[in-house]
């Protein structure tokens, strides 16, 4: 399968007289089309002009995703083998039965952990994958996108397709509960690491817990997110079906015997006053770091009477330029939803839908001036930064992920002849403006020497 990105003229583009901005529209970009081609291979003739093969060679890379997204399901169509295929001697892991029946399995073990990328020199990439059960581990096909940043980049109808191993349900009515089993710091294999806390279970299984989220897994099971009442260092994730609702005693108040002067009006003293409004706490962070503080009133997160924390009733406390995750474990509140409560969400920041890339000498900050055919190549490597969302609005820009960009893009060398500077030779690529993100002019800034 391969993935065509065709070549776009942005409206608007100006160059101006002392320098060059490269204006992108990623709502604007031509959608990706793929293209299936048979691959026909001829048997070579022997004889002294016999054209030489060229040889395949890989290059490895680190992936770099959020804790949620690393997460991938089989499509049924390409082999895992035990390196990336096109090198020699690959050997099949599983071959393409044993894909088509983890496409169609809803147990939460086959689902694939992606930790590593491939590139061959012919353009290729490779996934390293491994089952959260751990029973297959290997390389697969995934096309000729890059998506060392974005799981979501990888071409559509190859080995695997991006997938997420938890979804939100709804918290149960008896929130309190006692719990039968071992706590597990994620729903067992919903994560590559998922591990039992290393609290004895002896120290947290007679005491009460409070529910405080719940998610399904790809099977349809029910977890609960639950929190020690009484010790706050014990919390933790534990299957529905091992818990069982609190034994609440209940009184029950005996009228007592009225006597002749129950009848009797005894005057009382009224007071008015302004009930004050009951308040929650909501702790916004992005990557564990802070970002704000909201206090909301109960009654504004509301729904039929009964205050509730969720997605919904928070999203317009949200702060500009951030959006809940996605992952299951995006709001966790400290207890019920009552006044003085708190609640941390987790954040990520918003992708830039559009984008100006601008180049700069380093030592003078002078902008350079690019040829015609220089603004289109810098046009395609401002998308694949845009349709890769690595540039996030009131973020910097991972410098890492922009070289990446210039690599793939042979930006990281400019010939002179095509900028506005004088002299032979060629200026290098040697940073990117670490200001952050402006939302109303996103703008990256290229620094060559």
């Amino acid at each position: 399968m391969q993935s065509f990105l065709k070549k776009t003229v942005y409206a608007g583009l100006t160059l101006f007289a002392l320098g060059s901005l490269a204006s992108l529209n990623s709502t604007a970009a031509n959608a990706k089309k793929h293209v299936t081609t048979k691959r026909v291979v001829k048997k070579a003739k022997k004889g002294k002009h016999a054209k030489k093969q060229t040889k395949v060679t890989v290059t490895y890379y680190k992936v770099h995703f959020a804790e949620n997204a690393a997460y991938a399901k089989s499509n049924g169509v390409v082999s895992i083998m035990n390196k990336p295929g096109k090198l020699g001697n690959a050997k099949v892991v599983a071959n393409k039965a044993t894909m088509r029946r983890l496409a169609k399995s809803k147990l939460p073990e086959n689902v694939f952990h992606v930790y590593g990328m491939a590139k061959t020199n012919t353009g290729l990439y490779y996934a390293h994958v491994v089952t959260l059960g751990g029973k297959y581990r290997g390389w697969i096909y995934v096309g000729k996108n890059d998506f060392q940043y974005n799981l979501d980049n990888i071409t559509k109808n190859t080995g695997i397709s991006a997938t997420r191993t938890l979804k939100y349900g709804a918290n149960p009515s008896d929130v309190n509960v006692k719990i039968l089993d071992k706590l597990w710091t994620y729903p067992k294999f919903s994560r590559f690491n998922a591990r039992v806390i290393s609290h004895k279970k002896a120290s947290y299984i007679h005491d009460d817990f409070i529910v405080e989220s719940a998610v399904y897994n790809t099977r349809g099971w029910l977890y609960y997110y639950v929190q020690d009442t009484k010790k706050k260092n014990i919390n933790g994730w534990i299957y529905s079906g091992s818990t069982s609702a609190r034994n609440v005693k209940k009184h029950t108040k005996k009228n007592p015997a009225k006597t002749s002067t129950d009848n009797k009006q005894n005057p009382t003293t009224t007071t008015t006053s302004t009930p004050k409004p009951s308040t929650y706490n909501l702790v916004f962070k992005y990557n564990g770091n802070f970002v704000s503080t909201k206090i909301v009133n109960l009654s504004d997160l509301s729904i039929n009477g009964k205050p509730v924390v969720n997605p919904d009733t928070i999203a317009k406390f949200i702060p500009n330029n951030y959006q809940i995750t996605t992952d299951a474990n995006a709001i966790n509140t400290d207890g019920p939803i009552v006044n003085g409560g708190t609640a941390i969400i987790n954040l990520n920041a918003v992708p830039a839908t559009r984008l100006t890339v601008a180049i700069r000498q380093k030592d003078t900050g002078a902008p350079l001036n690019p040829s015609s055919d220089l603004v289109t190549t810098l046009n395609e490597a401002g998308q694949d930064l845009l349709s890769q969302k690595l540039v996030l609005n009131g973020q910097s820009v991972n410098a890492d992920a922009v070289k990446s960009i210039l690599t793939n893009r042979n930006l990281l060398s400019i010939d002179q002849s095509k900028l506005s500077t004088t002299g032979a030779g060629s200026l290098q690529f040697v940073g990117v403006d670490n200001t952050t993100i402006d939302a109303n002019n996103p703008t990256v800034t290229l620094y060559y020497k």
